[in-house]
């Protein structure tokens, strides 16, 4: 259907991307057969920036990233014969993005393009075109657009989410990620991972709920072997690693393909990133440390598996990966290896003060241990406690190495406000989680916790701004949880209120979209996080907008824009050009508005740029110019 110049393709082809021994399949995989081989899907260049598997800010990568060096235009090859299953257009996520379906069912993602081939892209515009949309998703199978291996289906960009890259996902044919280096496509990589830091969760003897971490520092790394030396414990305790890949001739490092850990001789842990489902990416949360994660943005991978972890990573799991043993001094190896085989060692010794190997560890609490008071009453605690363990609290310290700085305490326990009341919520059960005021309450889905979590939430006001608190705070969940708060008389005819989430850690507001009626605020957070009201009244900056012309030679207006607090809201805001209407398209990490038309061809002469745009709080700022062209 569509005949394309691929001798420039297959040269590359051969030079950097022949096909290469399978390095691994699971029986997930079974449809991939020693005839099915997949193509580079791009001329971009033989290099990654991510692999499978790594740390995002809220999943797990779910395919790999192939470096464009910063550049756009790029060409995109199916790599497979196919038919367009699914396209997407949006500021976030994928951004521009191509499904396409192959002949045994199974599917190849293309993300963050800068645009389609011409006739998907004309389909795409007729479609947004119908009421200037910008964003779309949409099933177009039917519309039988298909492609074969090796034809141009895009073009590199960076729309969505990141800088310049492409983003190639394969899918099983019930559509879930798995890792395309398990197939035929490569990379050139003889070098193996590299430890970095090692951390120790240290959980209640009784509850196994986490308790504290530290954070080790390498002390030696002779013969290939990272050394963490010797950390002393009464109690059990769960590892994490903070790890890294490297390949060939690039500075880029990935996450591995595979850890171990080895006690005496004994595997306590093996896991392998082959695949997982898109209703477990989220997870991540639970597969690395959260409370390092939340803290540091750093993603230590955990070699014991929590309740509600149903990454399909994990290999072999004794005791949940926890260690428990027998007092004296134990020797634990940790294995790291990428998708190629290359290893590397780290160890680290373990003086256990008393003889706990007779701890029965059939589950691990996914969230903290937390005592509350409900309705003036102290509670009994964790309905599975043998005792009340300690207050929740994070204590960090950094040891070992030139950079030690000793111990930093992060305080996570109720504030004592008689506004507060705690609630112990059971996962598969709805529930709600009132303040003791009434003034605020939170519905949980039956579905939303990993695990039993005892939580107390306040409401009230703190300089006239009102605010919720969670002690514990900073948990996550697998699904939204839906906020109704009552705001104080002296806000509801305020203009411009909205639902902010406070980060403690990096001092900053984050802004949820809500609804306010007859002063009742409703919304839904993805975290239990300290949550305030606050006022934007700011109208958004405008700055002069340029006309430019596009890496494929059609042209589009460039509007720079900036809002500090709640955010552009791209779907209200207007740009016409000499009165005509057009798609109005935003740029998050390049903070502008694109005016886009596929008829717009400006001529030598002037032109009357009006714009109209609006924030996520309703402010509006309205601007018009006059510009010249060229």
């Amino acid at each position: 259907m569509f005949s394309k110049q691929k001798l420039f393709h297959c040269l590359l082809v051969l030079l950097f991307w022949s096909s290469s021994a399978i390095p691994g399949q699971t029986q997930d995989l079974s449809f991939l057969s020693d005839s099915v081989s997949y193509l580079w899907p791009t001329n971009a260049s033989p290099y990654l920036s991510s692999t499978f598997g790594e740390t995002r800010s809220a999943h797990l990568h779910s395919g790999i990233d192939i470096r464009t060096w910063g550049r756009e235009g790029y060409e995109v090859y199916a790599t497979r014969d196919g038919i367009v299953h699914r396209i997407g257009i949006s500021p976030n996520g994928y951004g521009k993005v191509i499904y396409l379906k192959h002949d045994d069912g199974s599917f190849s993602v293309y993300a963050h393009l800068h645009r389609f081939e011409p006739e998907l892209r004309a389909y795409a515009d007729s479609v947004r075109l119908q009421d200037y949309r910008f964003e779309i998703d949409r099933v177009i199978e039917g519309e039988n657009f298909r492609f074969n291996r090796g034809d141009i289906i895009g073009y590199t960009g960076s729309t969505g989410v990141g800088p310049p890259h492409l983003h190639f996902e394969l899918r099983t044919p019930d559509f879930k990620p798995f890792n395309p280096l398990l197939t035929n496509l490569s990379v050139a990589d003889n070098l193996p991972p590299v430890f970095n830091g090692l951390a120790v969760e240290v959980l209640h003897p009784e509850t196994l709920h986490f308790k504290e971490y530290r954070r080790v520092q390498p002390q030696s790394n002779q013969t290939g072997i990272t050394d963490f030396g010797t950390i002393k414990t009464s109690e059990p305790i769960g590892l994490a690693v903070n790890v890294h890949d490297r390949a060939n001739r690039t500075p880029n490092v990935y996450a591995v393909y595979e850890l171990m850990t080895i006690a005496d001789g004994d595997t306590l842990f093996h896991s392998k990133a082959d695949r997982f489902g898109f209703g477990e990416s989220q997870m991540m949360f639970l597969d690395r440390s959260y409370p390092i994660l939340a803290a540091t943005r750093r993603g230590y991978q955990r070699l014991f598996v929590v309740n509600g972890n149903r990454l399909p990573l994990y290999k072999s799991i004794k005791n949940r990966g926890v260690l428990a043993l027998d007092a004296g001094i134990h020797k634990i190896d940790i294995i790291a290896k990428d998708i190629y085989g290359n290893e590397s060692r780290a160890t680290v010794n373990v003086e256990f003060e008393n003889d706990i190997s007779d701890l029965n560890i059939s589950s691990v609490p996914a969230y903290p241990y937390h005592n509350f008071r409900q309705a003036g009453k102290r509670s009994q605690g964790h309905p599975n406690s043998a005792k009340p363990a300690p207050s929740y609290f994070i204590t960090e310290s950094v040891t070992g190495g030139p950079s030690a700085n000793g111990d930093r305490r992060y305080i996570f326990t109720d504030r004592s406000n008689p506004e507060s009341a705690g609630k112990t919520l059971i996962p598969g059960r709805k529930s709600t989680l009132p303040s003791i005021n009434n003034r605020a309450w939170m519905d949980i889905p039956a579905d939303a916790l990993y695990d039993t979590l005892s939580v107390t939430m306040t409401y009230n006001t703190t300089g006239d701004i009102p605010a919720i608190r969670f002690s514990p705070n900073r948990l996550p969940v697998n699904r939204p949880l839906d906020i109704t708060m009552i705001l104080p008389e002296s806000h509801r005819n305020l203009n411009g209120l909205g639902l902010y989430s406070y980060d403690e850690f990096r001092n900053r507001y984050v802004f949820i979209p809500s609804r306010i009626e007859n002063g009742i605020l409703k919304a839904t957070i993805n975290e239990f996080a300290e949550l305030r009201i606050r006022q934007d009244q700011i109208a958004p900056w405008i700055g002069t907008p340029k006309i430019s012309l596009d890496v494929d030679d059609g042209y589009v207006v460039h509007l720079p824009v900036t809002d500090t607090d709640s955010g552009i809201d791209y779907r209200r805001s207007e740009i016409t050009v000499n009165g005509n209407p057009g798609i109005i398209e935003f740029d998050r990490d390049k903070k502008i508005l694109i005016y886009y038309h596929p008829e717009f061809k400006p001529g030598t002469g002037t032109h009357q740029i009006s714009a109209t745009v609006y924030d996520r709080s309703g402010n509006r700022n309205t601007r018009l110019f006059t510009i010249s062209h060229p």
